[in-house]
């Protein structure tokens, strides 16, 4: 049985869809929504129609019946469970791991909101409307849990951590060679493992900078 609750399980893989999940029941835990399978199949959450799950041996009937009743505008999870709830409807990405000790002595510039979606606004990277990355943006800052590296024109990274891994939710490049000074500037703020949701054809990059991949995971997108 799938059921709606207040307080989540305590996940501490580093898996991208379970640092999503912990981020959004962190920071927006008396808002959006959460449910668990039967305790221990399955946690999901969901915020403005955005839905996470982390699937450890989930029912996947009652899991498709679920979405159904539901309707979220998407579903964010690991591509077997996708596969299995969709088929081939939905868009492939790799999610690469590192344990890697990252270290930078370069000092972000500090910027606002409106700096930062700008330099993040590259073709290749989705980003939301530019009002609601501003308000998750600033609230996630503001409490702490968000942190970004950005020098003016040239690039900018921002990650999100549960504590026990950080997510890099967003990275660009406006100069050669600036992205791996973004993400060594981003990820030396944490000491954690880190992990990375990219296309495929952004892989070579993550390689080259002590990235593995670990698993393939996907974006299903209710048609219009």
């Amino acid at each position: 049985m799938i059921s709606l609750v207040k307080e989540i399980p305590q996940l501490n893989f580093p898996l991208a869809e379970v640092v999503k999940i912990n981020c959004t029941y962190n920071a927006y835990g008396d808002i959006a929504l959460f449910w668990v399978q039967d305790t221990d199949k399955a946690v999901i959450s969901m915020m403005e129609g955005n839905m996470v799950i982390y699937n450890a041996h989930a029912n996947i009937e009652e899991l498709r019946e679920f979405i159904g009743v539901i309707s979220p505008m998407s579903v964010f999870s690991d591509s077997n469970t996708l596969t299995q709830l969709f088929g081939q409807s939905y868009h492939e990405v790799c999610v690469m791991k590192s344990e890697n000790n990252f270290k930078s002595d370069i000092v972000s510039d500090v910027l606002n909101s409106e700096k930062i979606y700008k330099l993040l606004n590259v073709k290749g990277l989705e980003l939301p409307q530019y009002e609601y990355f501003a308000v998750d943006f600033c609230h996630r800052l503001n409490h702490g849990a968000l942190k970004y590296f950005a020098i003016k024109d040239k690039c900018a990274a921002i990650g999100i951590c549960d504590g026990q891994a950080v997510l890099i939710n967003g990275i660009a490049s406006h100069q050669k060679g600036m992205g791996t000074v973004a993400l060594r500037g981003l990820l030396s703020q944490y000491g954690v493992t880190a992990v990375a949701v990219c296309e495929k054809s952004i892989m070579p990059f993550y390689l080259k900078n002590n990235f593995n991949h670990v698993y393939d995971a996907g974006y299903w997108r209710k048609k219009a």
